[in-house]
């Protein structure tokens, strides 16, 4: 489990970010930041939270949004950074050490207007910002004055230098949501990609040459066809209990949400409308591309979008072996919001989706955030974590929590061996009642946590089974509620038996539980 709303200010949505260095894992979401230690074949532990108020030292009562984090395998350091809202400016912060617990360095550089959104990305000598630059924070039509990039000289920001140099480029109204990649091996030039907004039909290719305070030469280098990327539609959820409301998740638009490069190769992810194979409606999907930074071409180009869901917020890593990590959130009117991870392999194929992440209910927010988070592990170079977004951290409750888990792609040849005496969590299934003809929600509670577990349910009338439903694969925390959905026959009222179980991935059973439905 990672942040949660209490623990992050209060303020909805989350904007969730993860960065992982030699030991350590970093979570970034909206007002706090959280810290694990981790060390392989061994659980991780949290020693620190703290509010980005403090780390980032913002003036008086500033007001910080839109976090980001990353560690730099080149330099050993963490970057992060943060809009300062009252300030017009972007904060910068660089850690002293490798640890991201100890003493960081804290710099802020002037923006034109409001600074949305900034992205963070690093090269070799440089650690450049962008953000889409407003004329005001507190006005919803503001005009935009355009995109603006800061490119900073990385080797003053590892001294910890009191002044560091840099130089700026834009506002720049020819581009939007400028998106500086994370450089993961050794590069001279930074490359920066965007797309046009509501749609697009190309990604543009810039470069950044140059480290502060000598010349730095911004180029716009190339404008490559991609499948066109257009508005998302809302996320479905199902339905309450009570035949109630189904509030739709905001999927926003189609913005580049993260980007990485390494070895000639860049990728990036955004959200798009797509309709899935088989599918009939238009759903949200994610788009995940991949450049070749060296011919300028688009190598491959992919909508993920599942039959009957919505797939929204992607973030992309890749391993060391080639696979490309994506995080993704999905959600439709059987599902409630989950975190799901897959991976694309080197010869094009993705793996099963693996659910990291479960709501206990439907998310009733006004919004779903902006984007989630990826990060390789410099320690175990095949592992890659991920962070974002899982729903509602109780039933009916309206606050969120997210998610945070390391991911890894395994190429067995043979079937792995059954785990000896695995245990499948215990469940305990609750009194329900609600009304003939309506979308009921069967209520249980996990005594243990439990992983790739799925739980079986089914709803007797006397010995008559009338339903019967078993979940995907997924995790199960412990005091956490979950619920099937059961829409209720519509001439059918009393007392009915439902039970609960749940089977861990080598089949064994929990013990069932049974509780009551009552229709009226």
């Amino acid at each position: 489990m990672g942040l949660d709303a209490g623990s992050s200010g209060g303020y909805e949505p989350p904007d969730v970010q993860v960065a992982a260095g030699p030991g350590f894992v970093v979570e970034m979401v909206n007002l706090a930041a959280q810290v694990w230690r981790t060390s392989a074949g061994s659980a991780s532990q949290p020693v620190q939270t703290i509010g980005l108020e403090s780390f980032f030292r913002s003036a008086g009562s500033d007001r910080l949004t839109d976090p980001r984090v990353l560690y730099d395998t080149l330099s050993g350091r963490w970057f992060a950074s943060v809009s300062d809202i009252d300030g017009s400016s972007v904060l910068l912060a660089a850690s002293q050490g490798a640890d991201p617990t100890a003493a960081w360095s804290t710099y802020s550089f002037a923006a034109s207007g409001c600074a949305d959104q900034p992205r963070l990305g690093v090269a070799d000598g440089i650690v450049v910002l962008a953000a889409d630059v407003f004329a005001s924070c507190d006005d919803n039509f503001a005009p935009l004055l355009g995109a603006e990039l800061w490119v900073v000289n990385k080797a003053q920001l590892v001294a910890g230098a009191a002044d560091v140099a840099s130089s700026t480029y834009g506002p720049d109204r020819s581009f939007q949501s400028l998106a500086p990649v994370q450089s993961l091996s050794s590069t001279a030039t930074e490359y920066v990609v965007s797309v046009d907004v509501p749609s697009s039909h190309d990604v543009h290719l810039l470069t950044v040459d140059g480290i502060p305070p000598a010349p730095v030469r911004v180029l716009p280098v190339a404008s490559l066809p991609i499948s066109p990327l257009s508005p998302p539609p809302r996320g479905q959820q199902p339905s309450t209990s009570n035949g109630g409301p189904q509030p739709a998740i905001g999927t926003n638009d189609d913005r580049i949400l993260d980007s990485v490069w390494e070895n000639g190769k860049l990728w990036f992810s955004a959200n798009t409308g797509c309709i899935p194979a088989g599918d009939t409606s238009l759903r949200s999907c994610g788009r995940v591309t991949e450049l070749a930074t060296a011919t300028r071409t688009v190598d491959w180009d992919t909508d993920l979008g599942r039959l009957g869901a919505h797939v929204f917020y992607p973030a992309i890593r890749p391993d060391s072996s080639g696979n490309l990590v994506v995080v993704y959130g999905e959600s439709s009117v059987a599902i409630l919001p989950e975190l799901v991870a897959i991976a694309r392999t080197p010869d094009g194929t993705f793996t099963t989706p693996v659910v990291v992440g479960q709501s206990a209910g439907q998310y009733s927010g006004d919004r779903y955030g902006d984007y989630f988070g990826a990060a390789r592990d410099p320690s175990q170079p095949g592992l890659v974590w991920v962070a974002g977004e899982q729903g509602v951290e109780f039933a009916g409750a309206r606050a969120w929590g997210t998610s945070v888990a390391s991911v890894q792609v395994s190429f067995s040849s043979v079937t792995p061996p059954a785990a000896s005496g695995s245990v499948p969590p215990r469940l305990r299934a609750r009194v329900v009642v609600g009304r003939i003809g309506t979308t009921v929600r069967l209520a249980y509670k996990a005594l243990d946590d439990g992983a790739s577990v799925r739980e079986k349910v089914t709803v007797s009338a006397k010995k008559t089974v009338v339903f019967r439903a078993t979940t995907g694969a997924g995790q199960l925390h412990a005091g956490q509620t979950y619920y099937v959905l059961w829409r209720t026959p519509k001439r059918q009222h009393g007392r009915f038996t439902w039970c609960v179980a749940s089977v861990a991935a080598d089949a064994t059973r929990s013990p069932q539980s049974c509780s009551t439905v009552t229709l009226r």
